[in-house]
């Protein structure tokens, strides 16, 4: 999720960063001379997002093993190795790290054996003052784990918030209109009027550019329009976690919406059905297209591709419309989790071990880290006392970026579910259904009822 450079593989594509950190310049955190189930194994997966986000996690463990005298056995993991089972399949055959970090939505897997250590266990231990300044955001990540019995189960570092609209603000001039009085459009009627004349009177071939990549097309702007519709109805699953939602009026009418901006209003390239987020976002900074709502992890490409698009304020962030339901979409977080003690390691050992990664999360709470939250891992902080602060920032300024996720979040309530089978529930069954629809092989409305019987028949829920 050529241009379309899906984020799963990006560790592959951008300059072997990872494997370089892995066997290069984090060599010296390496501990390999202690056998399995004795290691200080940190499966990490944020890095993998960007250029920018690789950078600030490889800095952030060299700096911690100095300031701590400690080892890390750095796993630098990608989307698919979490969402693909390579993970699971790990820690099933008795490799389980000492912690990890990933976005909330698959975690459920890990979760539901009882692998994963509840908040609640080690909280007193976590830094006193980034815990006042978090709490907001602790509070909102319990929706994530309501169908468990625990409250929250992982560390929120970061936010992603709705799918925000970003557009090309000279391409608003060249066309007759105004960035200020017509971004981001007011409603789907208003998303219409505006693509249109962009297409038509701007420099850019498309006016707005959808995405039916089967990890994209369900998870960024489609769920955005639902959630801020209808609430917990706009989400993948009920509230109980008994039933998808997918084949309800809310999912169908915004599916024939998303879909018909292509179909029916040809203001999409060809590339739709196959095209991803990160695709979307390249033709922006190419020029091809003029506006596209999409990931806020948007900012980490636009500043590794386009830094001075920016900083001069071309590139533009605006927030998605309120719905009916009182907000602007749903979220996830980017989340750190400290594993149960695996069976055969001895309590003291794992103590000490475990102490390292309290210090690890306290870190990554740190107002210094959560200051460079938004410009490399490309969420909101979590840390509510920086936020003044990055408003300062020319980048984050210029583009409305963090004005942009400040207002999105507020009224924000619901987040995706870490429901055990969410990979199925969100991408494999529903992902191919949707992109059929895109293609124009099946109906809008089809896509979602044949989705919704498929992840019913196939998904214990």
């Amino acid at each position: 999720m050529a241009s379309q450079m899906p984020r799963r593989q990006f560790i592959i594509t951008a300059g072997s960063v990872g494997a370089a950190g892995s066997a290069g310049c984090l060599s010296d955190i390496v501990d390999r001379s202690t056998g399995a189930g004795n290691t200080n194994e940190y499966w990490e997966y944020f890095h993998s997002q960007s250029e920018v986000a690789a950078e600030l996690m490889e800095t952030s463990v060299e700096e911690f093993q100095r300031e701590q005298d400690a080892q890390l056995e750095m796993n630098w993991s990608t989307w698919d190795d979490i969402n693909g089972g390579k993970w699971k399949n790990n820690i099933q055959n008795g490799n389980r790290p000492l912690l990890y970090d990933s976005t909330n939505s698959l975690t459920g897997q890990f979760i539901e054996p009882g692998w994963v250590k509840p908040v609640s266990e080690y909280r007193d231990r976590l830094d006193d003052e980034a815990l006042e300044n978090v709490e907001w955001a602790l509070e909102m990540a319990r929706s994530c784990y309501r169908g468990f019995d625990e409250a929250l189960y992982e560390i929120p570092i970061g936010l992603e918030v709705g799918a925000p609209f970003i557009a090309r603000a000279d391409h608003f001039e060249a066309a007759g209109l105004s960035i200020e009085d017509d971004f981001p459009p007011e409603n789907y009627e208003h998303l219409v009027q505006v693509a249109t004349q962009l297409q038509e009177e701007g420099p850019g071939e498309y006016g707005f550019q959808i995405y039916g990549e089967h990890g994209d097309v369900t998870d960024e702007a489609l769920v955005t329009w639902t959630a801020s519709k209808g609430g917990y109805d706009g989400t993948y699953l009920d509230e109980e976690w008994s039933d998808v939602n997918y084949d309800n009026d809310i999912w169908k009418e915004a599916t024939e919406q998303y879909v018909d901006l292509y179909r029916e209003h040809g203001l999409s390239s060809e590339k739709a059905a196959t095209a991803s987020n990160e695709g979307a976002a390249q033709m922006l900074i190419q020029g091809e297209v003029s506006m596209y709502q999409g990931s806020t992890k948007g900012f980490g490409q636009f500043m590794s591709r386009a830094e001075e698009m920016i900083r001069d304020g071309t590139i533009v962030f605006g927030p998605s419309w309120e719905g009916d339901a009182g907000n602007r979409g749903d979220f996830f977080t980017q989340c750190v989790a400290l594993m149960r003690k695996p069976d055969g390691v001895p309590e003291e050992a794992w103590q000490e071990r475990e102490e390292m990664a309290i210090q690890w999360i306290n870190k990554l709470l740190s107002a210094d880290f959560q200051a460079e939250v938004p410009k490399s891992l490309a969420t909101l902080p979590v840390r509510r006392d920086v936020w003044s602060d990055l408003e300062e920032d020319e980048a984050l300024s210029q583009s409305n970026y963090i004005s942009t996720l400040e207002t999105t979040v507020e009224g924000m309530e619901h987040g995706w579910s870490s429901h055990p089978k969410m990979n199925a529930i969100q991408y494999n069954i529903a992902g191919p259904r949707f992109q059929e629809a895109i293609r124009g092989k099946i109906s809008a409305e089809e896509a979602c009822t044949r989705t919704a019987e498929e992840i019913r028949n196939q998904v214990d829920l």
